[in-house]
């Protein structure tokens, strides 16, 4: 992948996980997602229960 295509999909990914910040989490009623780590990715994980709602991976080079 070239350079440019990796920064816009960075952006991309960084503006889905802040789309997802703050939102109630979906499988349990006391959590809400921030952004966070889940298994070495980037990702949206409940506050509460740990549970990822979105993971990013990065393409193979």
């Amino acid at each position: 992948m070239a350079k440019s295509e990796s920064s816009a999909t960075d952006g991309e990914d960084r503006q889905l996980l802040a789309v997802l910040e703050g939102r109630p989490c979906p499988y349990c009623s006391e959590g809400e997602l921030e952004r966070g780590v889940y298994k070495d990715k980037r990702a949206a994980v409940c506050d509460s229960c740990d549970t990822p709602h979105a993971q990013l991976w990065q393409p193979s080079d």
